[in-house]
């Protein structure tokens, strides 16, 4: 609120600011959506024609909007909400590609290829899903760095936020180990990959819990649901 006297009255008028509203959230939700139907894929709770409508979510939900958010964070100042959004809208804009473009033209490359030297087709389709498993954990390897350096930063926000970088983090090195433990025909390591699965249905829940709390404490006015900051600036409403 900003007041501005009047010279002709000297009286003050009033003009209220409107207060700029909190990207994060916004970014995050879609964040919390993604991990969720990713993790029900993983463990299995979706079968594998119906995980490819989660695409549509994971490219608009959890990348466009984040991105967006992450645009109008960095204009407001907010630095870690910026990088954060930006950074993990792109991931799942990555992820997306990945899934409907990138691991289909890596089968078709290698199948093609092989098929000129008479490799058998059953060979063939192995070496390619072990190509992709084995390119998506080193993918994964380069996340996990960014990941990491995430949580040391969030380290000055709250208690709810490195506690979905820790899980997030648990969730990259379990799926890290399933690619990259993958038998020889492409298959994930069924152990290490169902517990990615759970960890990230586990940090979906703490990511939706972080928007309850964001959006609830706003509209009600008071900390209803606690995010537990872990500095003095990290108190202070966003």
């Amino acid at each position: 609120m900003s007041v501005t006297a009047r010279p002709e009255t000297g009286s003050p008028l009033v003009s209220a600011s409107p207060r700029p509203g909190h990207a994060l959230v916004i970014g995050a939700a879609g964040f919390a959506w993604c991990s969720l139907a990713l993790g029900l894929s993983t463990v299995g709770a979706i079968n594998a024609a119906g995980s490819s409508v989660i695409l549509a979510g994971t490219f608009f939900y959890g990348g466009l909007v984040q991105l967006v958010a992450g645009f109008f964070a960095l204009a407001s100042g907010a630095t870690f909400a910026a990088a954060f959004l930006t950074t993990y809208g792109a991931f799942w804009l990555g992820y997306t590609a990945i899934q409907v473009y990138v691991a289909p033209h890596i089968v078709a490359s290698v199948v093609g290829s092989g098929a000129h030297a008479g490799a058998s087709a059953l060979a063939l389709q192995a070496q390619a899903g072990h190509d992709v498993v084995q390119a998506l954990g080193v993918f994964l390897i380069a996340w996990l760095v960014v990941t990491l350096i995430f949580t040391v930063a969030s380290l000055g926000t709250n208690a709810a936020t490195v506690l979905a970088f820790g899980l997030l983090n648990v969730t990259i090195v379990l799926l890290i180990a399933a690619y990259l433990g993958a038998s020889s025909v492409g298959a994930p390591a069924s152990a290490a990959l169902h517990g990615a699965g759970w960890a990230e249905i586990v940090l979906a829940g703490v990511a939706f819990y972080i928007v309850l709390a964001e959006l609830a404490n706003e509209t009600l006015h008071r900390a209803v649901f606690p995010l537990f900051p872990l500095s003095r600036a990290a108190a202070q409403p966003a």
